[in-house]
């Protein structure tokens, strides 16, 4: 999947379009992510069985991944990347709810760093040999491979999902009331925050460094693939790390920090003239991601108890999936207006400012909130 959106935009501009055009498959994606977001808060609430989410997501990513490699043209590709985005959605939301009810208390921010460990890894593997696959063979063989790859995972997890448990209260449907009721709760809205925050960035940092390592710094696609895979261990470690700091120390010393390194890692960009700089400081920004993501999903899953826990996950990543729209979009159109220096810059400005209102809201204790 790693591989599939890090290379989307340079098959779209290998295609012949804009900048624009090139970030809209990113755009659409998160409109599949929000329009899925939005089913698993129903679907939480009448108890769907994460397990059965968790397969029919893959079942849709893989579909839409072999429609991309089988239709190389701007139209077939910029609509498959919804149904990416609303498989991936169920996937994670799936994932980290089964992770985080299987953990016992005050080892879930743990947990959920190993998944991220597993869940990062993926595409350290997939970035690297996905750049080789499209340098030597098109990037529609990297569609298809990936879609191979992922299209027999659904009887995999049939196969391998832990027994379901009950979940603690009665579920209960979505409604407006129940939005605002999560919404109120003291430390939801900074971590849904986190969420927008996390979600704007992934697509805008794969837009413009994609852009900006091929094109400034001349790199070829597969350098570009070998530098994306090494720095996806600042992510990786960024989230384990992360995952056992939320343990320690709370949630909000590890999310103001990963705002910080963010900050300086973007504006440090422009400044990087080779590939080992432009790798050195874009692990450096994985790693800010991957803490506030980390974190942000401690902090949402650990003030609800478990009935609510599905929907709260959905919500907060269906106010990210806001960002992850506006990233690519606001990225692309800056760059076709204003170039590298400005929209670098440009960058480093909101994690700045996110950063300080997490220090300065501390919406509750250090120790993340409760059970």
């Amino acid at each position: 999947m790693s591989a599939a959106t890090t290379y989307a935009p340079l098959y779209m501009k290998s295609l012949g379009s804009s900048y624009f055009v090139s970030g809209l498959p990113l755009g659409v994606r998160a409109v599949g992510r929000f329009t899925f977001d939005a089913a698993a808060m129903v679907l939480a609430g009448r108890k769907i069985l994460p397990q059965t989410m968790l397969a029919l997501g893959i079942t849709f990513t893989g579909m839409a991944l072999l429609v991309c490699g089988l239709f190389p043209s701007a139209y077939p590709v910029t609509a498959a990347f919804f149904f990416i985005g609303a498989g991936v959605a169920w996937v994670q939301i799936a994932l980290r709810q089964i992770v985080f009810e299987e953990a016992e208390s005050g080892r879930r921010g743990r947990a959920l760093g190993i998944l991220s460990l597993f869940l990062g890894s993926g595409p350290m593997v997939g970035i690297f040999f996905g750049g080789l696959i499209s340098e030597y063979f098109g990037y529609r063989y990297l569609f298809a491979a990936a879609a191979v790859a992922v299209l027999w995972l659904p009887l995999l997890v049939v196969r391998l999902s832990p027994p379901r448990k009950e979940p603690e209260g009665a579920g209960t449907s979505l409604r407006l009331k129940m939005i605002r009721e999560i919404l109120a709760t003291p430390g939801a809205r900074l971590f849904c925050a986190s969420s927008f925050f996390s979600l704007f960035y992934q697509p805008a940092r794969s837009v413009a460094l994609a852009f900006y390592a091929t094109e400034a710094l001349r790199l070829s696609v597969g350098s570009y693939g070998i530098m994306r895979s090494i720095s996806q261990l600042g992510n990786v470690n960024g989230r384990f790390f992360g995952g056992l700091w939320t343990d320690r120390s709370g949630v909000i010393a590890c999310m103001a920090s990963g705002y910080f390194i963010s900050a300086v890692g973007f504006a440090l960009v422009p400044w990087t003239g080779s590939f080992w700089s432009l790798l050195i400081v874009h692990t450096a920004i994985g790693a800010g991601a991957g803490m506030v993501n980390l974190a942000g999903q401690v902090g949402i899953l650990s003030i609800f108890p478990s009935a609510r826990r599905g929907q709260a996950l959905a919500l907060q990543r269906a106010v990210g999936d806001i960002g992850l729209f506006l990233g690519p979009i606001v990225v692309s159109a800056g760059l076709d207006a204003f170039g590298f220096l400005p929209v670098f810059m440009g960058l480093a400005v909101p994690p700045l400012v996110f950063g300080l209102w997490t220090v300065l809201a501390r919406p509750f204790p250090a120790d993340g909130g409760g059970d």
